[in-house]
């Protein structure tokens, strides 16, 4: 088959639709408007699916044009380019979701008569349909991008991934260790925070756990980022890997880069793939957290995962409870702007980790 992309402004458009097929194209064509930022915003979906294409070796043709949408003449010269791609036997499906709308038009007007189908996607619901002059049938997604996968066709590069066998294999410690433990354990991971030789021995409930996930006396230093945060990481892992998802990584760090050796650097603590959206949890278990930033930095940072990701940022303290204070006092803003782009803003787990559960869980389903 022949896939034709049309870039509009998602690419949670077009990119589900191209993995759902990618094992019957053997042409994919990417069409985009000639304007400066769908330029650029094509060229990331070219490269991505380009190095895609090259990690799974999948015998795929890939074409890219560019075209000026307002010009009736653009658009019948570009139909007559797919035609020159396209091999005699190979049915033709135009993905026109989120498009260019007189793009989708025109291509419908020349396609659909001939034989050829349009797929229309529903992001939200992860389903398509594919219309042909005779009729319009609806498919559900069968395969859900990978989270890797996820950002590979989006041209973004994955520096590292924590490994999750250590949760999984300490999984019993941490849980008794926040859920049992966890006043004596944040003083304990401010203690090491602080100072520049930290003991157990002032620790006597969690010295056990904390040496059986190999932690000791010579070692507590050098690994006071990963058990004065990232433990608190895992067991928010450990508690939300088993809700309705269909891709999970924790300590996910990324470079997007903007030219060939200039990156902006992200990490994500916790991301979840559901229905080929992805979404992030943010753990803080530090006090010295600045509510008003994360929300702006979370703001910026979405279109990088999802063009309709949710956000949830979760502190082992109370410090995101909303402010008593009343809906204009500046201390309710950063509250008001996480409601406006879908973030969830939470406090405390540890002593009410089931509630916890079922409000991250109805927050996905929403």
């Amino acid at each position: 088959m022949t896939l034709v992309s049309i870039i509009g402004d998602f690419s949670s458009s077009v990119l589900p639709i191209f993995y759902e097929f990618k094992d019957k194209i053997d042409t994919h064509v990417i069409i985009y408007d000639d304007f400066k930022n769908d330029v650029l915003h094509a060229r990331k979906i070219i490269e991505g699916t380009t190095e895609f294409i090259k990690k799974y070796n999948l015998p795929i043709k890939s074409y890219s044009v560019k075209i000026d949408e307002d010009s009736l003449d653009a658009l019948h010269k570009v139909a007559n380019i797919i035609d020159d791609y396209v091999q005699s036997d190979e049915e033709i499906y135009i993905n026109v979701t989120d498009g260019l709308a007189n793009v989708g038009v025109v291509f419908s007007n020349v396609f659909l008569p001939r034989g050829s189908k349009i797929i229309t996607y529903d992001r939200y619901d992860n389903e398509y349909n594919v219309l042909s002059k005779e009729k319009m049938l609806k498919h559900k997604v069968q395969s859900c991008t990978p989270i890797q996968d996820h950002f590979l066709l989006k041209n973004i590069h994955i520096a590292n991934i924590s490994d999750k066998s250590f949760a999984l294999k300490h999984q019993e410690a941490i849980i008794e260790l926040f859920e049992q433990n966890h006043i004596e354990f944040k003083k304990f991971a401010n203690h090491i925070m602080k100072n520049s030789q930290p003991s157990l021995k002032d620790f006597t409930h969690i010295a056990k756990l904390i040496k059986s996930m190999g932690f000791n006396e010579r070692n507590l230093k050098e690994n006071q980022m990963l058990i004065s945060g990232g433990l608190f990481e895992y067991y928010i892992f450990l508690k939300v890997k088993d809700l309705n998802h269909d891709d999970i990584e924790i300590g996910v760090s990324v470079k997007q880069y903007y030219n060939d050796s200039h990156f902006i650097p992200n990490e994500f603590d916790i991301l979840i793939m559901r229905d080929n959206h992805l979404h992030m949890i943010e753990c803080k278990f530090t006090k010295n957290v600045s509510l008003d930033n994360l929300v702006y930095k979370y703001m910026a940072l979405k279109s990088l995962l999802d063009d309709d990701s949710k956000i949830i940022m979760v502190t082992a303290h109370e410090l995101f409870k909303p402010n008593l204070l009343g809906a204009n006092s500046l201390e309710h803003l950063p509250h008001k702007r996480a409601k406006e782009n879908k973030m969830l803003l939470l406090g405390n787990p540890l002593e009410q980790i089931d509630e916890f559960i079922k409000e991250v869980q109805r927050f996905l389903e929403i």
